[in-house]
Order: structure tokens, then sequence, then C-alpha cells
């Protein structure tokens, strides 16, 4: 069974509430669908990360940078170009990371607008394993240190997660990523389509925008009710692991009633003529 939620569909449950307090959490919901248990889920601050190390070694493409190889270097209509730009090494943390492009772009009348065409990097995270960045064309600006990504922006990690956007526009100093285009995530059972993406804090607090719509794999419909269809923090180990919800909601049920069952013998009124203790007539 497949269940599908958009942001409409989401209502507050019925209770003694305010008619003004539900109708701003029903639009509340219509136009912003945040989901917090995605800032785990989702490797979306080791991006910033990632995309930190593509544009190093070509802030000054002219001078010798470690563990950087490149295929050749010339002046093309105007531009310093790199042909075949690697970069490797570790970070702080002895983390292995890898950078590759098929070449990089720098104007020579405005050296802090550098073009990356065909970018990969990859690079090992404590989380996620191995995190891969993938765009067809990157634009730095290293003056205000912002990247912007474009064209088929793909993040995979080793772990299964994927994100795909046509654009990100990243900036460095603010520890954001946001796209104002359609935005997938798939995260094995679970599946995220939204319009617009935000990321602040470096993958504190992620937002999705628009329309969107939500897939949970063999999820039944009992377990949407409750705190999750309230927008709280859903369980993202059952999400992932593949349980089924209803077995953990059977069992918690299973667990009240027996514990319902033994309150109500102990505080049990004695029949007539029985006493508690034996249960045998005087």
């Amino acid at each position: 069974m497949t269940v599908a939620m958009t942001s409409g569909d989401w209502v507050a449950p019925e209770s003694r509430r305010a008619t003004r307090s539900r109708a701003a959490f029903k639009a509340a919901r219509r136009h912003t669908f945040l989901v917090r248990f995605l800032r785990k889920a989702i490797p979306v601050g080791s991006v910033v990360a990632v995309v930190g190390l593509i544009v190093t070694p070509f802030l000054h493409p002219l001078q010798g940078v470690s563990g950087l190889s490149i295929g050749s270097v010339g002046i093309v209509g105007g531009k310093v170009k790199m042909e075949a730009p690697r970069l490797t090494g570790y970070r702080k943390d002895n983390r292995p990371y890898e950078v590759t492009a098929v070449s990089a772009l720098q104007d020579i009348r405005n050296p802090t607008q550098i073009e990356l065409q065909t970018m990969t990097a990859r690079i090992q995270m404590e989380q996620e394993g191995w995190v891969t960045v993938n765009a067809r064309t990157g634009q730095f600006d290293s003056q205000n240190e912002k990247l912007k990504l474009i064209d088929d922006v793909k993040v995979h990690t080793e772990s299964g997660y994927d994100m795909r956007m046509r654009t990100a526009d990243i900036n460095f100093k603010a520890g954001t990523v946001n796209s104002r285009e359609p935005v997938k995530v798939n995260m094995g059972q679970t599946t995220v389509d939204a319009d617009t993406l935000d990321v602040k804090n470096n993958g504190e607090l992620i937002t999705f925008e628009g329309r969107v719509h939500v897939v949970i794999e063999n999820a039944p419909a009992r377990a949407l009710a409750g705190p999750e269809r309230e927008g709280s923090t859903p369980q993202p180990e059952l999400l992932r692991s593949g349980v089924a919800p209803a077995a953990a909601a059977e069992q918690t049920e299973s667990t009240k009633a027996s514990e319902i069952g033994k309150a109500s013998e102990i505080g049990k009124t004695p029949e007539p003529g029985k006493t508690p203790e034996t249960g045998t007539r005087r």
C-alpha cells in the first residue's frame, strides 16, 4: 500500500481549539511543509562542505595547489581555462575527498567569477559515508562566496539517499542552500517532491514549500494518525528500516491493553461473599 500526502491533505485534528487557531494551523500547513526529521536523513549540510572543496583550486588557477593535477592551462576567449582539473586530499578531520571537472574558466577581466563545467565532488562524511555532488555547470562568485549549480544537480550518499534539483544557490558565509525550482528527495521507502527548497544553518533547518508531495511506501493509513499528522517529528528509523509502522502501533496498543487489564484487576472490587485474597465464600 502506498500513502501519498500533499500539504493540502494534512488537516488539524478535531478538538476544542479556537476556530482561528485551526484556520491558521491549516493555512500554514497548506503553504509550508516542514519536515524536521529530514535534517538527519538528508545530507544537505554536507553539500556545503563538498562544494567548498570544488572552488578551492580555482581561485588562483596559475598557483600551485597541493593535490591538484591539470591537463593543460591556456587562454580561451579572454578567459583562463584549466582542462581536466582534479583535486584530491584530506580534510582537517582526515576524511578523504576528490574533486574533478571537465574544465574550469576564469574571466581575466573579472577574476572573481569562475565557471566550472561538468563537475563532480566526492567527500567522506561521518554519518552518510561517501557523498557525491554532480552538476553540469557551476558559477562561483569568489568575492561574495556564493556558488550557483545549474542543470541536473544531484546529491547521492553511500547510505542510499538521493536528492535532485535543477538549480541550487549556495551561500558559504550564511551556510544556506536554496532552490527555486522543483526538488525531489529519495530516502528508500520515502520520497519528497516540492516546488522549492530552503536550507538554513548548514542543514539544521530544511523547508519544502509549494506543492509538497510525500510518498511513504507500505505505510498503512493508521500509521499517519496522531502526532505525525500534526506535523511533529516522525520516526525516521521506521521509515528507513522498512519496519511496518503498524507493527509498532499494534505492539504499543497491546502493551497499553495489558497494562489497563492489570490495573483493573488490582483495583477490582471483590464480589459479595468473597475475600480479595482467596476468592472463597465465607
